[in-house]
This record gives C-alpha cells, structure tokens and sequence, in this order.
C-alpha cells in the first residue's frame, strides 16, 4: 500500500473535532492548523459551529467535495459507521486514531476487528492505524497528531509501533535546535499499512537522510528484509526491537494484539539487512543524532583527549569493552604536543591524553592540533569535566573552529549540568552533536563502524554451488522422505544419508547386529571408536549413557555393544563410527514461517543445551557475510589455533550451512535438521550425528 496520498495529501478531513481542549479531535485538528497546513481542511463535528476559527460540517455529506484523506478521532464503534460514508467524498485514505480493535482480546474487540477488515476489504481502503498516533509531514506542514508541539523540519524519519514512544523522541527533537523531523508515522496496530510500507515511501523522500524505527513484530518480514537491503546502504535505518525477552514478547502480545517473533532470527534480519540495532532507548537516541549530524566514526580508532584522569579511565574501558580501539599516535605527533604543553605540567602524551584538571581551553586547542595530522584516527571524543578554572565555552569554540576543518569527528562529552549547559546548547545552535555523558556511547560508536563495515560487503553475492550439489540425488531424498509418512523424525541412519545426498562430508555410520559386523568393522576404520546405542525411541543418547567414546580395542567395542543390546535388544544391534577429534559445533536449518530458512550455529556435542551460545543467520547469506557475522560474535574464538587445533575453516563451515540450508528450501517436508556435532579441524568439516526432524502434514 502507498503511504504517499495519507501523508502528503492535499486535502484533508477531520471527523470528531471537538470544543473540549482535552479531546483528541481538537488536539489533531489544533496541531495541523499550527503546523501550518496549506491545503483545504474540513472539520467535521454533528453541532455545526465554529472550532478553533473554522467552519465545520454536520457530516462528510455535506462536505460536498472530494478528500484525499479523512483522520476519524471518534470511539471505535462510531468509526465503523464512517467508513461506509467515505465515498460521499471519494476518499479511500483514512487514519483511524481510536483504540478498541485487536490490540485487545475481549468478545467486543474481536467483532469490531472482523468488521474493520470486512469493509477496508469492501472500499479498498488504505489505512494507517487503528490505534495509533498519527503522522507528522514537516515537508507538507502537517502534524496530523495529538502531541503536544509543533515539530521543527529535519532529516530524522521515525516509524513506530508505540505512539508513547514515537511520541517520547519527538518530544526530546522539539527542544533541539539542529535535529528535526521529516516524518513520524505511528503504525498501530497495522490493519493495512505496516512497516515495510512506510520504509518503500520513505526510501523516495528526499527530506529523509535516517531512519529510526521502534517495532514489537514484524509483517511481511521477507520484503520487510528486501527493503531494507536495498535501502538501509543509502539511508542508515536504526530499529529498536521489543520483545525480546519471554516476558517482553508477552506484553508485545496484550500491548498491539501481535507475537513478538524469535528474537535472535530478527538479529540475524536487521544484521544482514544492513540495518542497525539499538539495545535501548538510550542507545537509539545516541544513534540517531550522530547519523542525523553525519558525526558518524570513519573507523574504529578512537582518541580521547580528557581533563579528568578516573573519568577518563572510565571512558577507556567502555571504549575496549564495546570493541573499539584506542588509537596509538605517532612518536611525531607526541612530541610535537609535548613542545607546545607547559613543561612544568605532566601530562600524559598516551591515548587517553590526559591534559590534567587545570586543562585551559589553548592545552585542548593544542591537543587537537598536534593530533589534527593523524591520518589513522577514525573520531576524537573529547572528555571534559567542569572545574573551578575550566574553559567551559572557550574549549567548545575551538572544538566548533577545528570540525570545520578536520575530516573525522570531534565528539565532546561535556560532563555535569548547571557549568556545561551553555556550552552544550551552542554546540546544538552550530549543529554539532555533543553528550552530557558516556552511557551508551562507546556501544553507538561500534555499531556505526560496525554497519559500515556490513555496507561494504553489499557487492558480496552468495554462491549456488550448495543447491546443485543435491539435485542428482533429489529421488533418492524424496523416496527416504517417503517412507517415513506419518512419522515425526527419520531414524540416525537415514538421517546421516539425507545430509550426506546434500553434499556434507559424514562420517560412515554403521549398523553392527552381531560380534562378526564388530570384527569387520575394526579391520575397516582401525581405532579410536565411538558406539552408539541404537533406538528411535531416543532423541538424546548421553542422556541415557548410550554414547561410548575413545574406543581402543575390540573387547571394549564387543562390551560396549552388550551394554546397548540389554537396553534395547540383541536384534537391534548398535552403531559404530570412527572417532573424530576438533571443535565440536552444533549445526542446524529450521524451517520459519516468517521468515524462511534459518540456520543455526552453536556449541556443540554434550554443552549445546548447558552454553546455549548460538548464532542464527537467514539462508542465503553470503561468504564475506557469513564471515562477518562470525567474527563479530562469540564464535570468532574459533578462528583462532587454540590447545593444539587449528582454527575453523570458515569457507568450509559456510559451504555445509548453505548446503543444509538448501535442503530445506528444496525439500518441504522437512520441518529442521540439526547435526550435532559437527566436527572442524582446520578445513575438515565431518557431521558425526544428525537428525532430520519432518513438518506436521
């Protein structure tokens, strides 16, 4: 649906405008008339008199005239009774502000939900909303909402879930004199305009440079991921995601009427997508006005220039802890800042450059000059805390002087209140981004080196090689597949040759009924070796000890079997397998109905379900991707030698995920696999268990 009519139209009606000043009606209809709206405006009110200087109309009827776009601030039901009425003025654009439909569950909420799509489906209405907020076009002067003020014009998009939200940062954005808004647009509860609807419209308004977005689900998500790739490069795109947690997820649910999805397969979404993820308001905030000033880090290097040496130490561990680097200046540029300091003064000449507490607005002028030639740092945070001799407003005019000029990003964090106010708002009047503390800061910081570092792999395409390697034995898969008809998982065997018929390197699984099998098998792969009991009644065997390992002679393989054979039976027998010796890394594909394919990455043998440390990833996802993906998560200590182990191949460990992830997109019966372990040394990549689990028919 297009967003382009409901937020630039050129004419517009109000139904519900009201005397009260505390109504709804009255709010929208008082905003848009400050905003300074130009086209026609209706009021529609059942009295007919005069509000806020305005003729209304007992009615749409008697409008008489075409509209581009009706706002209903009327209670739910009363709405319902408007949309059949919106053809009198050939308008099939409406934001339904009201509460009352499927955000909540009672028998009411549920018929007037019915209702609501019964007639949006009968007029092919578009429809922002219901229980929403509005939407703000600075462009078109239009405040097509109850907040509280006017909105300055700028280059921030907000698109939100949570009109209490939205309306939160639009708030902090009045008082600010260098940040401003392009457009709002409070979704609700997503009746027909949804997010990736509002992204396609934005992605073409010149006025929007980034994008922030709060969500509590996610409609769509396939084109919600497409749009996103395709945008999120040319206009930083920064969402804040709730319902993360369990309990988050079930507040989402009562809150907007939606289920909160898996919340690491959304990680995967937005990362992969491009986008940025903000962990709290705080961080979203930050995010926002560094890219909405363009004061974003051109790399990870990072100089701290500072008065207040514990503060300073503070601000470093932040700085490492969130995976920047702290910058390491020239022997040069050290002595060249040495000459111009006080000799009788011992300032430290490291990074951070600690110019003490009497620091004087000419020693960070010098500071910044010495270290201006540095072509390696990626920004400068300039820490200062307010003594009695401090320079407050002396050192922010010789950070303004020296921006203009330098070619990264000087970011003053002026610390306290009452002392640094001013200086904090002549920073705003000169449209530089400055922070009153560091919470939240170093984290911002990474993710924009971290989101332009995932840009530059946008030319990256993913091979096809996974998906032709399964096409020869594509009968013989449908054929095992078959035979399990009303099961619920294949048994290990065929389990084990469905990922091999993908292409994946298995180690030979084999079944031994007597002490003869045992004999052959020893004379085929020697030793060590691991015996498994055999049951498809069993889903994990160590639960129940049926798992023996580092097996070194015959008469400990021939006990091992009599073990297994009096839990099940002699007719049963056991598997036997060689011993593998690497990383042991838990390997899976689940099907997702949002979202397609995923695949999952974690730790694995016995630990899996103790560490829970996993990394999902959305099928396909490119090499260079892929690669990043590992290295900025837990899993970049596996890319390391480590105890005698070369590190993990990622080539190969990325060719064995696409390839179990084209089993499931070319096979819908298949729910999830999940090899466990999968063992790595060095480029050898060998599943030693696996399980294919079948979809509910």
């Amino acid at each position: 649906m297009s967003l382009k009519t409901i937020c630039s139209p050129s004419s517009i009606a109000i139904v519900g405008v009201s005397h009260n000043k505390k109504k709804v009606g009255h709010l929208v209809a008082k905003n848009i008339l400050e905003q300074g709206f130009k086209g026609a405006l209706y009021f529609v009110n059942p009295s007919g008199e005069t509000i806020l200087g305005k003729r209304t109309y007992k009615n749409l009827q008697s409008i008489k005239k075409k509209v581009d776009l009706a706002i209903c601030a009327v209670p739910a039901d009363i709405v319902l009774s408007y949309l059949d009425k919106l053809q009198c003025i050939h308008c099939k654009n409406i934001v339904i502000l009201s509460a009352g439909f499927k955000e909540g569950s009672s028998p009411e909420n549920v018929t007037r939900e019915e209702k609501l799509q019964k007639l949006i489906a009968k007029h092919r209405l578009t429809v922002l909303g219901p229980n929403c907020l509005g939407f703000v076009n600075t462009s078109k002067k239009i405040n097509a909402t109850f907040l509280q003020h006017a909105l300055p014009k700028g280059n921030i998009s907000i698109i939100s879930q949570s009109g209490a939200l939205g309306s939160a940062f639009v708030d902090y954005i009045a008082t600010k004199s260098h940040l401003g808004i392009s457009h709002f647009i409070s979704l609700g509860n997503k009746s027909v305009i949804d997010e990736s609807d509002a992204l396609a419209y934005l992605a073409t308004d010149p006025s929007t440079h980034v994008i922030g977005m709060y969500l509590e689900d996610i409609a769509r998500s396939t084109l919600f991921a497409k749009l996103l790739k395709e945008l999120s490069p040319k206009k930083p795109v920064v969402i804040l995601k709730g319902g993360k947690t369990k309990q988050g997820s079930e507040a989402a649910l009562s809150h907007t009427g939606s289920l909160a999805g898996d919340d690491a397969t959304v990680e995967a979404l937005i990362t992969q997508s491009y986008a940025i993820r903000a962990d709290s308001y705080a961080e979203f905030e930050t995010l926002l006005k560094l890219l909405s000033y363009g004061a974003a880090p051109k790399n990870e290097n990072i100089l701290v220039l500072s008065n207040a040496g514990g503060m300073g130490v503070l601000l470093t561990d932040d700085i490492i802890q969130n995976k920047l680097r702290l910058v390491t200046i020239s022997q040069k540029t050290k002595n060249e800042l040495k000459s111009h300091m006080n000799p009788h003064k011992s300032i430290s000449i490291h990074n951070p450059i600690d110019l003490l507490g009497d620091a004087s607005a000419f020693d960070y002028e010098q500071a910044v000059a010495a270290t201006e030639k540095e072509t390696n740092i990626g920004a400068v945070i300039v820490l200062l805390t307010p003594q009695a001799n401090t320079q407050i407003m002396k050192t922010a005019r010789v950070l303004y002087h020296y921006q203009k000029r330098i070619h990264y990003p000087l970011l003053p964090v002026f610390m306290g209140k009452a002392s640094v106010s001013r200086a904090h708002r002549f920073f705003e009047q000169k449209g530089m981004p400055s922070f009153r503390y560091f919470a939240s800061f170093s984290r911002a910081l990474y993710k924009l080196v971290d989101y332009k570092k995932r840009c530059g792999l946008r030319s990256s395409h993913h091979s096809n090689f996974f998906s032709i390697q399964t096409t020869t034995h594509q009968p013989d898969i449908h054929t095992v597949l078959s035979q399990y008809s009303g099961e619920s998982f294949l048994n290990q065997y065929d389990s084990a040759r469905v990922i091999a018929w993908s292409g994946i390197s298995v180690s030979p699984l084999y079944h031994a009924t007597t002490k003869q099998d045992l004999a052959r098998i020893v004379r085929r792969e020697g030793f060590p070796l691991v015996a498994k009991i055999a049951s498809d009644k069993i889903t994990h065997k160590t639960e129940v000890h049926g798992v023996i390992t580092q097996i070194t002679t015959l008469e400990e393989l021939q006990n091992a079997y009599h073990t297994f054979t009096s839990i099940t039976s002699k007719k049963a027998g056991c598997y036997v397998q060689k011993q593998h010796n690497g990383y042991e890394l838990l390997v899976g594909a689940k099907r997702d109905k949002e979202h397609g394919v995923v695949l999952l990455l974690g730790v694995g043998g016995v630990y899996a379900e103790l560490f829970k440390q996993s990394l999902q990833v959305l099928y396909p996802c490119s090499l260079d991707m892929f690669a990043h993906l590992l290295k900025t998560s837990f899993f970049s200590r596996y890319l390391m030698p480590f105890r005698g182990l070369p590190a993990i191949n990622i080539t190969s460990l990325h060719e064995t995920m696409m390839k179990l992830g084209s089993i499931l997109e070319q096979h819908k019966e298949i729910d999830s696999i999940d090899i466990n372990p999968l063992m790595m040394r060095g480029t050898e990549c060998v599943a030693v268990d696996a399980r294919v689990i079948l979809a509910k028919r």
